[in-house]
Protein backbone atom coordinates (compact mmCIF):
# COMPACT_ATOMS: atom_id res chain seq x y z
CA UNK A 1 0.00 0.00 0.00
CA UNK A 2 1.08 3.46 -0.60
CA UNK A 3 0.55 6.12 2.23
CA UNK A 4 0.06 9.70 0.97
CA UNK A 5 2.60 11.42 2.51
CA UNK A 6 1.52 14.45 4.81
CA UNK A 7 4.47 15.33 6.78
CA UNK A 8 5.20 18.81 5.59
CA UNK A 9 1.16 19.62 6.61
CA UNK A 10 1.78 21.67 9.62
CA UNK A 11 0.42 25.22 10.61
CA UNK A 12 2.41 27.68 12.71
CA UNK A 13 0.70 28.81 15.53
CA UNK A 14 1.73 32.89 16.09
CA UNK A 15 -1.12 33.21 19.22
CA UNK A 16 0.15 34.83 22.44
CA UNK A 17 1.35 32.35 25.12
CA UNK A 18 -1.37 31.49 27.84
CA UNK A 19 0.09 31.95 31.91
CA UNK A 20 -0.61 30.47 34.78
CA UNK A 21 -1.29 34.20 36.09
CA UNK A 22 -3.82 34.94 33.40
CA UNK A 23 -5.80 32.10 34.36
CA UNK A 24 -9.49 32.37 36.45
CA UNK A 25 -9.14 29.98 39.41
CA UNK A 26 -12.19 28.44 37.74
CA UNK A 27 -12.43 26.74 34.57
CA UNK A 28 -16.13 27.13 34.05
CA UNK A 29 -14.94 31.33 34.00
CA UNK A 30 -12.29 30.41 31.86
CA UNK A 31 -14.23 28.01 29.37
CA UNK A 32 -16.62 31.01 28.88
CA UNK A 33 -14.04 33.89 28.42
CA UNK A 34 -12.80 31.48 25.35
CA UNK A 35 -15.78 30.54 24.19
CA UNK A 36 -16.93 33.76 24.11
CA UNK A 37 -13.89 34.53 21.61
CA UNK A 38 -14.61 31.79 19.21
CA UNK A 39 -17.41 33.00 19.43
CA UNK A 40 -16.80 36.07 17.36
CA UNK A 41 -13.68 34.61 15.39
CA UNK A 42 -14.92 31.28 14.20
CA UNK A 43 -16.49 31.55 11.06
CA UNK A 44 -18.82 28.02 11.83
CA UNK A 45 -20.42 26.09 14.58
CA UNK A 46 -18.13 27.45 18.10
CA UNK A 47 -20.68 25.07 20.28
CA UNK A 48 -19.52 22.01 18.19
CA UNK A 49 -17.98 19.31 20.28
CA UNK A 50 -16.30 15.97 20.14
CA UNK A 51 -17.85 13.47 22.44
CA UNK A 52 -16.56 10.31 22.92
CA UNK A 53 -17.98 7.73 24.93
CA UNK A 54 -17.04 4.05 25.75
CA UNK A 55 -19.25 0.84 25.96
CA UNK A 56 -19.53 -2.18 27.86
CA UNK A 57 -16.10 -3.58 26.34
CA UNK A 58 -14.41 -0.16 26.32
CA UNK A 59 -14.75 0.14 22.74
CA UNK A 60 -14.62 3.82 21.90
CA UNK A 61 -16.89 5.90 19.91
CA UNK A 62 -17.16 9.63 18.99
CA UNK A 63 -18.99 12.21 17.12
CA UNK A 64 -19.22 15.74 16.80
CA UNK A 65 -22.47 16.99 18.73
CA UNK A 66 -23.50 20.48 19.72
CA UNK A 67 -23.40 22.51 23.07
CA UNK A 68 -26.98 23.52 23.69
CA UNK A 69 -25.90 25.16 27.33
CA UNK A 70 -23.54 25.57 30.38
CA UNK A 71 -22.94 26.73 33.85
CA UNK A 72 -21.10 25.53 36.63
CA UNK A 73 -23.15 22.55 36.62
CA UNK A 74 -22.04 20.81 33.20
CA UNK A 75 -22.51 20.95 29.71
CA UNK A 76 -25.88 19.96 27.90
CA UNK A 77 -26.36 18.64 24.56
CA UNK A 78 -29.61 16.11 22.66
CA UNK A 79 -29.71 13.21 21.44
CA UNK A 80 -31.69 10.20 20.84
CA UNK A 81 -31.08 8.27 24.35
CA UNK A 82 -31.54 5.26 21.78
CA UNK A 83 -28.39 6.46 19.63
CA UNK A 84 -25.05 4.26 20.00
CA UNK A 85 -24.25 7.47 22.02
CA UNK A 86 -27.11 6.71 24.71
CA UNK A 87 -26.64 2.94 24.60
CA UNK A 88 -22.84 3.94 25.83
CA UNK A 89 -23.95 5.87 27.95
CA UNK A 90 -26.41 3.63 30.03
CA UNK A 91 -23.62 1.65 30.41
CA UNK A 92 -20.61 3.84 30.99
CA UNK A 93 -21.52 7.23 32.06
CA UNK A 94 -17.60 8.51 31.45
CA UNK A 95 -17.45 10.48 28.68
CA UNK A 96 -15.14 13.14 27.10
CA UNK A 97 -15.59 16.54 24.87
CA UNK A 98 -13.28 17.98 23.09
CA UNK A 99 -14.13 21.67 21.88
CA UNK A 100 -11.06 23.06 18.58
CA UNK A 101 -11.41 26.84 18.05
CA UNK A 102 -8.97 26.94 14.96
CA UNK A 103 -9.01 30.65 14.64
CA UNK A 104 -8.26 31.21 18.24
CA UNK A 105 -5.66 28.22 18.17
CA UNK A 106 -7.22 26.86 21.13
CA UNK A 107 -8.91 23.16 22.32
CA UNK A 108 -10.34 22.93 25.52
CA UNK A 109 -10.92 18.91 26.89
CA UNK A 110 -13.37 17.98 29.38
CA UNK A 111 -13.78 14.78 31.32
CA UNK A 112 -16.50 13.92 33.61
CA UNK A 113 -19.68 11.70 34.09
CA UNK A 114 -22.87 12.20 31.65
CA UNK A 115 -26.44 12.15 33.02
CA UNK A 116 -30.25 12.49 31.76
CA UNK A 117 -31.73 16.19 32.35
CA UNK A 118 -35.13 16.70 34.05
CA UNK A 119 -37.22 15.42 30.97
CA UNK A 120 -39.41 19.21 31.60
CA UNK A 121 -35.91 21.13 30.61
CA UNK A 122 -35.81 18.20 27.63
CA UNK A 123 -39.15 19.87 26.62
CA UNK A 124 -38.91 23.19 26.80
CA UNK A 125 -35.59 22.67 24.48
CA UNK A 126 -37.33 20.63 22.11
CA UNK A 127 -40.18 22.52 22.27
CA UNK A 128 -38.22 25.44 20.92
CA UNK A 129 -37.10 23.54 17.66
CA UNK A 130 -37.96 24.30 14.33
CA UNK A 131 -40.82 21.92 13.09
CA UNK A 132 -38.99 20.12 10.93
CA UNK A 133 -36.42 19.27 13.61
CA UNK A 134 -39.20 18.44 16.05
CA UNK A 135 -40.56 16.45 13.08
CA UNK A 136 -37.11 14.45 12.30
CA UNK A 137 -36.18 13.45 16.00
CA UNK A 138 -39.62 11.95 16.78
CA UNK A 139 -39.45 9.73 13.70
CA UNK A 140 -35.83 9.10 13.72
CA UNK A 141 -34.23 5.63 15.16
CA UNK A 142 -30.74 6.46 15.74
CA UNK A 143 -28.11 4.65 14.54
CA UNK A 144 -30.27 2.07 13.43
CA UNK A 145 -30.36 0.76 9.62
CA UNK A 146 -32.30 2.72 7.24
CA UNK A 147 -33.40 0.60 4.25
CA UNK A 148 -35.35 3.66 2.26
CA UNK A 149 -34.14 7.19 3.03
CA UNK A 150 -36.58 8.14 0.23
CA UNK A 151 -39.87 6.47 2.68
CA UNK A 152 -38.43 8.21 5.72
CA UNK A 153 -38.28 11.78 3.97
CA UNK A 154 -41.76 11.06 3.44
CA UNK A 155 -42.64 10.61 6.40
CA UNK A 156 -41.18 13.76 8.00
CA UNK A 157 -42.49 16.06 5.56
CA UNK A 158 -46.16 14.34 5.92
CA UNK A 159 -45.61 14.87 9.63
CA UNK A 160 -44.58 18.51 8.93
CA UNK A 161 -47.43 19.18 6.69
CA UNK A 162 -50.39 17.46 8.96
CA UNK A 163 -49.46 20.35 11.34
CA UNK A 164 -49.98 18.44 14.11
CA UNK A 165 -48.28 19.17 17.46
CA UNK A 166 -45.22 17.36 17.82
CA UNK A 167 -44.14 16.03 21.05
CA UNK A 168 -40.81 15.20 22.61
CA UNK A 169 -40.26 11.38 22.18
CA UNK A 170 -39.43 9.66 25.39
CA UNK A 171 -36.63 8.17 23.91
CA UNK A 172 -35.20 12.04 23.05
CA UNK A 173 -33.36 14.33 25.03
CA UNK A 174 -30.66 16.14 27.00
CA UNK A 175 -27.70 15.15 28.45
CA UNK A 176 -25.54 17.32 31.49
CA UNK A 177 -21.82 16.10 31.54
CA UNK A 178 -20.82 17.17 34.91
CA UNK A 179 -16.67 17.55 34.61
CA UNK A 180 -14.05 16.48 36.82
CA UNK A 181 -11.11 17.62 34.47
CA UNK A 182 -10.70 20.33 32.04
CA UNK A 183 -7.82 21.14 29.96
CA UNK A 184 -6.83 24.27 28.35
CA UNK A 185 -4.31 23.92 25.07
CA UNK A 186 -3.02 27.35 23.66
CA UNK A 187 -0.84 26.65 20.32
CA UNK A 188 2.71 28.11 20.55
CA UNK A 189 5.40 28.73 17.98
CA UNK A 190 7.28 25.67 17.30
CA UNK A 191 4.98 23.47 18.98
CA UNK A 192 5.87 24.63 22.44
CA UNK A 193 1.79 24.83 23.13
CA UNK A 194 0.53 26.00 26.58
CA UNK A 195 -1.46 23.60 28.64
CA UNK A 196 -3.12 24.05 32.01
CA UNK A 197 -4.92 21.12 33.51
CA UNK A 198 -7.93 21.90 36.16
CA UNK A 199 -8.65 18.40 38.12
CA UNK A 200 -11.50 18.94 40.68
CA UNK A 201 -10.71 18.90 44.12
CA UNK A 202 -14.32 18.54 45.81
CA UNK A 203 -16.16 21.42 46.90
CA UNK A 204 -15.97 23.54 44.32
CA UNK A 205 -12.17 23.40 44.55
CA UNK A 206 -9.87 23.61 41.20
CA UNK A 207 -5.99 22.75 41.29
CA UNK A 208 -4.50 24.06 38.13
CA UNK A 209 -1.29 22.19 36.64
CA UNK A 210 0.99 23.18 33.71
CA UNK A 211 1.34 20.37 31.55
CA UNK A 212 4.72 20.11 28.99
CA UNK A 213 3.86 20.69 25.57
Amino acid sequence: MTYRNLHNMRKEYSQSSLERENLRENPYEQFSIWFEEALEFEPHEANAMVLATADSNCAPAARVVLLKSFSREGFIFFTNYNSKKGEDISVNKRVALLFYWPQTMRQVRVEGSAFKIDPSDSDEYFNSRPTLSKASSALSKQSSPLENRDEFDNSVNSLVRSEREISRPENWGGYIVNPERFEFWQGGVGRSHDRFIYTSEGDLEWSITRLYP
